[in-house]
């Protein structure tokens, strides 16, 4: 049986060309009535910072709780969810529904836990997987502010998971206007992990 979630769909491509985890939050919040235009989101709501050089060494945020560089161009680079849970609730507090909704870290869920928790109740989820489901090729590295170095798994991607069926899970996908598209179960769950199967959703109080 197919089962999608109503979703509003957003292509990241030529105005937020690193900006997926945003575009993929917004659209989860459109999808229970919280409309927010993606560049007040990632402005007021998206924690972010700049990489610096010092000393030869390359220094920038960790991902996990601060957006490294600008979701508009190639100087970003990409966020965990602990990043865009504080974002999505920033967002609620504005639009005046934290009282409405919980945003909630579901990191370490399987695509299948997800589809159970919140696909079954009309919820979308903040996906990680990776850019066009393909593996990690390698990772990029900085020095985060308390001095330990980072290493950054790149074709790191950022979808909306709105649905299943009996083979594929179904995605607004943001990157070059791939618009609803299916993709296979175990492909997605590889490349879920391969990310660290970090996810965020919304939850009803």
């Amino acid at each position: 049986m197919k089962k999608i979630v109503l979703a509003p769909y957003i292509d990241q491509t030529e105005r937020w060309v690193n900006g997926c985890e945003s575009i993929s939050a917004v659209m989860a919040l459109g999808a229970v009535g919280v409309h927010v235009d993606p560049d007040t989101f990632i402005e007021r709501d998206l924690p972010h910072a700049p990489f610096w050089e010092q000393d030869g060494v390359l220094w920038g945020p960790d991902p996990h709780y601060v957006y490294p560089g600008d979701p508009h161009d190639h100087t970003g680079y990409g966020c965990y969810a602990p990043c865009i849970c504080q974002a999505m609730r920033s967002a609620l507090d504005a639009a005046g529904a934290a009282d409405a909704f919980e945003v909630v870290d579901e990191t370490g869920r399987t695509a299948a836990e997800l589809c159970a928790a919140y696909i079954d109740q009309g919820l979308p989820v903040v996906f990680w997987a990776t850019l066009d489901f393909q593996p990690v090729p390698r990772c990029d590295h900085w020095t985060l502010p308390n001095g330990r170095p980072f290493d950054w798994k790149l074709n790191e991607h950022c979808l909306l998971l709105v649905g299943y069926d009996e083979d594929h899970y179904w995605f607004n996908d943001p990157w070059h206007n791939h618009g609803l598209c299916p993709q296979p179960k175990a492909l997605v769950e590889e490349c879920h992990r391969a990310q660290d199967m970090y996810a965020v959703a919304l939850r009803r109080k």
